[in-house]
């Protein structure tokens, strides 16, 4: 897997009026474009979005809101130009540059994440236009090709693991639709506009603390569905990272920071078990799966996160 390279984009930097002497020659993010630039003077990135245009500007006002009401998080640049704009058949943004350095691990770094998790969770800023979580649908031939995916990697990269990690995911995966999706899907659980992708690797420290920075997989979702996803994936991508999940005290810790600002309802903390293992069968196997295509198997911080991943006993994340 290689960068994408600038030169593959030259109608987004003419949108931008970004100078050829003020583009980057490849982006600085693996799996996705993302190119350093300078406008005004200033640092700043370009990046493919998702979704419409609607979408990107109902996430951008989001952001807007949620530094109006403290919650640190980047904002799209304001600029003579459309911001996001569509150009192509894709939406791009500009932000500005964030300073600061990268999560290190530290319980005073995983406590800080848990307190901007919990504030853009408690920071409720509904918008029509902002994308609708969607509930799966899967049949017999998805659920096939799951299963397949993880005999592939998993008989790859760590065939030891495979009968263990099979004999658990298999029946959960077949089961899905009918013991997992129902509980969480009917359950008229809160929402709140999340960003659906909280990871360590989209925090940056800054002097006042941590700032959300790759907002666009922003949906209205249940919150608890982010909050596990958090609890699973946080680690997952970031270099300075331990290679793998949180541990119990630390789990604790960014918990505990969280529900300062959060008073999770009597159905989520009973749904929770079932929250974790919906985030792991969901984007935990796509995450398992997807990182051979990413090459994230044959990095060793990587694989040892992802052997976490698939192995994880629920029970060390618990809401209590």
């Amino acid at each position: 897997m290689a960068y994408e390279q600038a030169r593959d984009y030259p109608d987004v930097f003419e949108h931008f009026s970004i100078t050829e002497g003020d583009r980057p020659d490849e982006s600085c993010y693996l799996y996705a474009p993302v190119f350093p630039i300078r406008t005004g003077g200033m640092k700043a990135v370009v990046k493919r979005t998702t979704g419409p245009v609607t979408a990107a500007a109902a996430i951008s006002r989001w952001l807007r809101a949620l530094v109006a009401q403290d919650v640190q998080a980047v904002t799209p640049l304001p600029l003579s130009m459309e911001n996001p704009a569509e150009i192509g058949d894709r939406v791009w943004v500009a932000y500005p540059w964030v300073e600061g350095r990268p999560y290190d691990g530290s319980t005073a770094d995983i406590t800080a994440a848990g307190d901007l998790l919990g504030r853009v969770h408690s920071a409720q800023v509904p918008d029509e236009d902002m994308p609708r979580f969607p509930w799966p649908d899967h049949d017999a031939a998805s659920v096939e090709e799951d299963v397949t995916g993880l005999q592939h990697v998993l008989g790859k990269y760590t065939p030891d693991l495979l009968d263990v990690v099979l004999s658990r995911m298999s029946p959960w995966l077949v089961s899905f639709m009918t013991e997992t999706l129902p509980p969480v899907r009917d359950a008229d659980l809160p929402r709140a506009v999340v960003s659906m992708d909280f990871k360590a690797n989209n925090l940056v420290y800054a002097e006042d603390g941590p700032v959300l920075i790759d907002p666009d997989n922003a949906e209205y979702a249940p919150r608890l569905l982010d909050l596990a996803l958090s609890a699973l994936l946080f680690h997952y991508e970031s270099a300075d990272s331990p290679p793998r999940l949180f541990t119990s005290g630390e789990w604790a810790a960014f918990l505990g920071a969280y529900r300062r600002h959060v008073e999770l309802t009597d159905n989520e903390i009973a749904l929770w078990p079932t929250a974790l293992r919906y985030m792991l069968l969901e984007w935990g196997t796509w995450t398992l799966i997807d990182a051979a295509e990413c090459d994230d198997w044959d990095d060793p911080h990587k694989q040892a996160f992802l052997i976490d991943l698939a192995t994880v006993d629920i029970a060390r994340l618990p809401l209590k």
